[in-house]
């Protein structure tokens, strides 16, 4: 039975730690301090913890 208010999207558990990490990720790319292939590597690993 709903009240008809639409329900909240919750998260994952963790997934607030992971994109957190991806956007420090990101950063360091930009930076030159990951390969394009670390930074792929990595970002793959992450996405599964989703």
């Amino acid at each position: 039975m709903t009240d008809g208010t639409p329900a909240a999207k919750v998260a994952p558990p963790g997934s607030e730690d992971v994109l957190a990490t991806l956007e420090r990720l990101a950063e360091l790319h930009e930076k030159g301090v990951l390969t394009d292939k670390e930074f792929l590597a990595k970002k793959a690993e992450l996405l599964t913890r989703i």
